[in-house]
């Protein structure tokens, strides 16, 4: 996979990847990343690759002829599964199925959107906008940095077996696996109702050694080896998570 990042910034970002499993995906070449400084493409001895917005208003707004510049010089020939992407307040909210979704692409282009925002004749050379959630951030470097790790970590070879994580910090559940967890009855009919076949839930409370840390022991279900036991407090738990952190996951 390939993915590329134009930036204003690629100090920002160049860091980040030299570092644990993106690092590892890299030298093992399941993915190729680069960080393209949209200076490059500037068309002045200044560099430059923003402009006053016309008809006034505040900051500084990036050029969409440079932008494009950027953009048709990295595209790869003859590949269909390929997406350019924009990091904007304006866009939509980044989650683990959009993660699982680029994983699966064979080139992915983020541009870390700044200032006041980009011309708005480039949203006809992308796919998408994107944002981390409504707060705004000073740039898109962060949001650009923290797709590419969802993404990667997703990309087959990328993660070792045994450290590969079944279960991630959000997961889907059918509604026959609740059944016969103490407590849900009324929750199972009521999604039966609705016809709702899956739900999403926070994962479990997880923990490991000591067993008693300041007099909080390990739930004694999770040392009795029983496997379904085990398994359906882990479905309750990360229900009972969700209805208290995120309730918005069960509407």
């Amino acid at each position: 996979m390939k993915i590329s990042i134009i930036t204003l910034f690629p100090n920002m970002i160049s860091g980040f990847f030299n570092e644990s499993i993106i690092k590892r995906a890299i030298e093992k070449k399941l993915v190729d990343i680069e960080i393209i400084n949209l200076r490059n493409f500037a068309k002045d001895k200044y560099k430059s690759v923003d402009d006053k917005p016309y008809g006034g208003g505040a900051g500084m707004i990036l050029r969409a002829d440079i932008l494009d510049s950027a953009i048709r010089s990295l595209l790869i020939q003859n590949i269909k599964s390929k997406k350019i992407i924009l990091t904007s307040p304006k866009g939509i909210i980044f989650n683990q199925k959009k993660a699982k979704e680029y994983s699966k692409l064979s080139q992915l282009i983020i541009i870390a959107g700044h200032y006041e925002g980009v011309d708005e004749r480039i949203t006809d050379l992308i796919d998408e906008e994107i944002s981390l959630g409504d707060f705004i951030l000073t740039g898109g470097e962060i949001v650009a940095s923290c797709i590419t790790d969802a993404v990667v970590r997703l990309i087959p070879g990328v993660l070792k077996k045994e450290s590969a994580p079944i279960e991630e910090s959000f997961f889907e559940i059918s509604i026959d696996e609740l059944e016969g967890i103490i407590g849900l009855n009324n929750v199972i009919q009521n999604l039966k109702n609705k016809n709702i076949k899956k739900i999403k839930l926070l994962e479990y409370p997880q923990y490991t050694r000591p067993e008693i840390f300041m007099s909080k022991k390990v739930p004694e279900v999770l040392l009795s080896g029983d496997h379904e036991k085990i398994k359906k407090w882990k479905i309750q738990q990360a229900f009972e998570e969700t209805l208290k952190k995120r309730p918005d996951l069960l509407k």
